[in-house]
């Protein structure tokens, strides 16, 4: 009888930790521009992080356009934002996973919002 309530009680757990964590996920990326200038204003901010010619960026110039990326990034992904700069910043195998997941957030939030940007490898992983 233990074990079958133990046994409820870590499948419950599981399923709302999965559950805020899609549901966090969905806030971050369903967070809207404040209008399409701004959202201008983030591509062009972005268009660097092509795969086409992000080939030619060091890391130091990556991190600097990753920062002025952010500063037009909608609150609702700032924190990924902040967490792959932060990784830029302090090279920390702590958080290797965390910056991982960060960068494929901030990743998959650039190519939704600016079609004309493929950072590479995003999409195929999403479909």
């Amino acid at each position: 009888m233990a074990r079958r309530t133990g046994l409820r009680v870590g499948v419950a757990s599981v399923v709302v930790a999965l559950g805020v964590g899609i549901t966090g996920y969905q806030w971050a990326t369903a967070d809207n521009f404040a209008d399409s200038k701004a959202q201008d204003s983030f591509c062009r901010a972005a268009s660097p992080l092509d795969l086409q010619s992000a080939h030619d960026l060091t890391l130091h110039k990556k991190h600097h356009i990753l920062e002025e990326v952010r500063e037009f990034a909608p609150d609702g992904v700032r924190g990924d934002f902040d967490a792959l700069l932060d990784w830029y910043e302090h090279f920390d195998p702590e958080d290797e996973e965390d910056a991982r997941e960060a960068s494929f957030a901030v990743g998959e939030f650039i190519e939704r919002s600016c079609s004309e940007i493929n950072i590479g490898g995003i999409r195929a992983a999403g479909d």
